[in-house]
C-alpha cells in the first residue's frame, strides 16, 4: 500500500473527525472525574486533621500518596493501553475509584493512605491522563495541539469543579461520606464513558512505522536533558503545590472563611484553563523553553506575594497569578521534549518527566503540612516553595543557554 493510499485510509477512519473532537472532550471529562479525590484533602484539610490528632501532615500525606501513585501508575497504564486498548484502563479506573472511595474512609490513618495510594491513585486517577493523551494525539493531524490543550485542562476542570462540590458536601455529611459519594459518582461515570473510547486509527494501523528519535541534534547529552527537565518538573510542581493544597487552611489561619479559600483554588484553576491555551499558542511563536522560563518567573512572583498577603483580595490576586503557570509550565515540558527529540520521541521520556512532576506535587503538598506542624505557620513553607521555584528557574536556564549555545555554534559553522 502506498503512503498516499494509507494516509487516505487513516483519514477515512476518523482522523480529525467529529468523533475525534467528541473523544477529546469525553477524555477531558474522564480526567476531571478521575482526579476528584485529590481535592478532598485540600478542601477538608482541617476536618481530616481533626480526626488524627489535629495533624495537618495526615491529609497532606494522603494527598502526597495520591499524586505520587498517579505518577507511577501513569507509566504502567500507558504501557497497558498500548498493549490492549485505551478503554481497558478506564474500565479499571471506574471500578477502582468506586472501591477506593469506600476503602479510604473505612478505618484509620492506614486505610486513608492505602485508599489514596492504590485504588484512587495507582489504579484510578493514573488510568485517565496518560492513556487519553497518547490515544487522542493519534486521532488528530491538523489540530493536534488544540486537542492536546483540551486534554491538558482536564486536571484544571477537576480542580475547579470538585472543590465547589466538597465545599457544599463536607459540612452536610462530613469528609468520609463525601469521599464515598465521589467514588460512586466518578466510578460509575468513568465505567460508562470507557465504552465510548476507541483506539486511534494510527494505533490500529499495524503497518505504520515510527520515526527514530533525533538524538544527534540534541544541544547536550540526552541524560543531561532528561535530568534537567525531570528536576525542573519536580521543583516547579513541589513549589506550586504548597499554596494550592493548603489554601483553605491558610485562609482559615488569616481569619478568612473556608468558602473564600475554595474560591481561591477555583480561581487558580479557572485561570489555568485559559492560560494553557494561550501559552500553547505562545510556544509556537517564541519556543517552549522561553514559555517555561516565563511561567517560572510568574510563579516566583505569586509565591513571593503569598509571603506577605493578609486579606482576601490579595489572596485572589495572587491566586490568579499562580494559576497562569499551573498547567502551562507542565504542558511546556511535553512540548520541549517533542521539540528536542522530534516526532519519534520514545513514549517513556514523557512518562518519566511527568512522574517527577507528579512526585513534586505530592512532596509539595506533604511538605506544607509537615512544616506547618513543626512551626505552626505557613511562612516557612512558602519560603521553602520559593527556594524550590528558584531552583526550577536555574535548571530551565541551564537548558535554555545550552540550546542557545548550540544555535550559536551552528551559525558560526555555517
Amino acid at each position: 500500500m502506498s503512503d498516499t493510499v494509507r494516509a487516505q485510509a487513516v483519514h477515512s477512519a476518523g482522523v480529525d473527525s467529529s468523533y475525534a473532537w467528541r473523544l477529546a472532550i469525553v477524555s477531558m471529562i474522564c480526567i476531571g472525574l478521575g482526579g476528584g479525590a485529590i481535592y478532598l484533602p485540600v478542601v477538608a484539610l482541617k476536618e481530616i486533621a481533626a480526626e488524627f490528632g489535629d495533624r495537618r501532615a495526615v491529609p497532606s500525606m494522603a494527598y502526597m500518596l495520591g499524586f505520587f501513585a498517579m505518577g507511577v501508575g501513569g507509566v504502567f497504564m500507558g504501557w497497558l493501553a498500548d498493549r490492549t486498548s485505551p478503554r481497558v484502563p478506564l474500565l479499571i479506573a471506574g471500578v477502582s475509584i468506586l472501591v477506593g472511595g469506600w476503602l479510604a474512609t473505612r478505618g484509620g490513618e492506614f486505610a486513608l493512605y492505602a485508599g489514596y495510594a492504590l485504588p484512587l491513585g495507582f489504579l484510578g486517577n493514573a488510568a485517565t491522563f496518560t492513556p487519553a493523551m497518547n490515544n487522542v494525539q493519534g486521532w488528530f493531524d491538523k489540530h493536534r495541539s488544540t486537542a492536546v490543550s483540551i486534554i491538558s485542562v482536564g486536571p484544571a476542570v477537576s480542580g475547579f469543579t470538585w472543590p465547589q462540590v466538597y465545599r457544599w458536601l463536607v459540612p452536610q455529611v462530613g469528609w468520609r461520606e463525601s469521599l464515598v459519594i465521589y467514588g460512586v459518582v466518578a466510578g460509575v461515570l468513568l465505567f460508562l464513558c470507557a465504552f465510548y473510547v476507541r483506539p486511534s486509527p494510527a494505533a490500529r494501523a499495524k503497518s505504520t512505522r515510527k520515526a527514530a528519535e533525533n538524538i544527534a541534534g540534541l544541544p547536550m547529552p540526552s541524560p543531561v536533558i532528561m535530568a534537567l527537565l525531570s528536576g525542573a518538573g519536580f521543583c516547579c510542581c513541589a513549589a506550586m503545590a504548597v499554596p494550592f493544597v493548603h489554601m483553605v487552611a491558610f485562609c482559615g489561619d488569616l481569619g478568612i472563611s473556608p468558602a473564600r479559600g475554595s474560591e481561591a483554588i477555583s480561581l487558580i484553576l479557572l485561570t489555568a484553563v485559559a492560560a494553557t491555551f494561550a501559552m500553547g499558542r505562545l510556544s509556537d511563536h517564541i519556543g517552549p523553553i522561553k514559555v517555561n522560563l516565563l511561567c517560572s518567573v510568574i510563579q516566583v512572583g505569586s509565591l513571593t506575594g503569598y509571603l506577605f498577603v493578609q486579606g482576601i483580595y490579595g489572596i485572589y490576586v495572587f491566586s490568579l497569578i499562580h494559576g497562569i503557570p499551573y498547567i502551562a509550565i507542565v504542558q511546556g515540558y511535553a512540548l520541549n521534549l517533542r521539540a528536542l527529540y522530534g516526532p519519534g520521541i520514545a513514549g517513556w521520556r514523557l512518562g518519566v518527566v511527568m512522574l517527577f512532576a507528579m512526585a513534586g506535587m505530592a512532596v509539595g503538598g506533604w511538605m506544607g503540612g509537615a512544616i506547618f506542624d513543626a512551626t505552626l505557620s505557613y511562612r516557612v513553607a512558602f519560603q521553602a516553595a520559593l527556594i524550590l521555584n528558584l531552583l526550577n528557574l536555574l535548571l530551565l536556564g541551564v537548558l535554555y543557554f545550552g540550546q542557545r549555545q548550540r544555535g550559536v555554534m551552528r551559525s558560526l559553522a555555517k
